[in-house]
């Protein structure tokens, strides 16, 4: 029998934008001594592509300090934090590249983002992606939660208007559903399978298990949350989604659109937006660019050794990146 939380999360990752006033509270500065020893390391791996650089390579004790607390808060404390404080006037897109790789590798082994096995992934607009991910498109993403346990985005280069990001904690949305309609909390325990757009050409279109979008386990809640990807499953199995479950996802979605629950932004070059995926979910508004303003952000999906415990399906969809990306290679090798 699933396990189901039925009392209020009190901890200080279930937090809300009211409560936190804004940005300023999720905000990490770095010092000059914090700047000046990323311009190190980055000397010191010149020699090296920017995704060769190993952890062993990318370390110095100021660093090491830094990310160690990045981590603790990431995976203790509010589950996101804002960095900030690289300037992009000393440091180049490719320096950006080096230095969030190797963040990465301090906070956890990098997965696979797509069917080219990219690991740091390019968060703009491409018309020539072939399976339309959203990431890759200009339009408004609406609250979701990614693939992996910890995520994270570099600002690199703004759009000229809009792209503005949000991002909520789904603990405070389980927190609210308690508090209102507890009884669509089951549906959402329960889960549905998931028809992943990376996988929408591959040999599995829709995943072998159900996923659910609520995890309890070991006392602690965690969240998988992306709705067109049920409802996506739904219509290619041609059956309807059980239950309340369709009811439970519309009302996940205006809860977490919710302005006093939901925190709203703009990132700007040099910004490095961190958090636990199973405890936030995160949104972007359209945007245009020009030709002098073209939105570029770097992404990270990160696996956690020893992380937070969560239910074991929540692993189906981040397998689907890797099992898509061996079967493209074994197809591009033909």
């Amino acid at each position: 029998m699933t396990e189901i939380c039925r009392e209020i999360i009190t901890h200080k990752s279930a937090w809300t934008s009211t409560a936190l006033g804004g940005k300023e509270a999720i905000t990490r500065e770095l010092t000059p001594q914090e700047i000046d020893a990323f311009a190190d390391v980055i000397g010191r791996t010149r020699d090296l592509a920017p995704q060769a650089v190993t952890r062993e390579q990318f370390t110095h004790p100021t660093l090491d300090r830094l990310l160690a607390e990045v981590k603790s808060e990431v995976m203790d404390g509010r589950s996101v934090i804002l960095v900030r404080g690289l300037d992009p006037t000393r440091f180049s897109p490719e320096d950006f590249e080096r230095i969030y790789w190797g963040i990465g590798l301090h906070l956890g082994i990098p997965a696979v983002q797509s069917r080219t096995g990219d690991r740091l992934g390019r968060v703009e607009e491409d018309d020539r992606d072939p399976v339309s991910r959203g990431y890759r498109s200009s339009s408004e993403l609406h609250m979701h939660t990614d693939s992996y346990e910890v995520v994270g985005l570099l600002c690199v280069q703004r759009a000229a208007s809009g792209g503005q990001s949000g991002i909520v904690s789904s603990l405070a949305i389980h927190n609210e559903m308690l508090r209102t309609r507890p009884v669509l909390l089951d549906a959402l325990y329960e889960g549905f399978y998931m028809a992943i757009p990376e996988a929408k050409t591959s040999s599995k279109p829709i995943t072998d298990e159900k996923i659910p979008v609520f995890s309890y386990r070991d006392g602690k809640v965690s969240c998988m949350f992306a709705g067109s990807f049920m409802r996506s499953a739904a219509k290619q199995m041609d059956v309807p989604l059980p239950g309340k479950l369709g009811e439970a996802l519309d009302y996940f979605s205006q809860l977490a659109e919710r302005d006093d629950l939901a925190l709203r932004f703009t990132l700007e070059p040099g910004d490095m937006l961190i958090w636990h995926n199973f405890m936030n979910l995160h949104s972007r508004t359209n945007f245009d660019n020009d030709a002098d303003h073209k939105r570029l952000l770097l992404r990270l999906w990160l696996k956690i050794p020893d992380g937070r415990p969560f239910a074991p399906e929540f692993h189906a969809r981040g397998a689907v990146y890797d099992r898509v990306y061996s079967e493209h290679r074994v197809t591009e090798s033909v």
